[in-house]
């Protein structure tokens, strides 16, 4: 869930900031929701692999 909501927040900046002021408001939005999807892949990445290496040590 931490992926999630630094990926929407960063996505955000990413897109307000990046769209030179040009629909800056669709670009923050569309940019935001793929960057949380992201994120949230990254962090279901990192736990799935935190959790075989400690199912490994037992």
């Amino acid at each position: 869930m931490i992926g999630l909501v630094l990926g929407a927040v960063a996505g955000g900046l990413w897109g307000w900031f990046g769209a030179g002021g040009y629909e800056a408001n669709d670009s923050a939005i569309g940019t935001s929701f793929l960057c949380a999807l992201a994120g949230l892949l990254l962090g279901a990445v990192a736990a799935t692999v935190a959790t075989r290496r400690d199912r490994r040590r037992h």
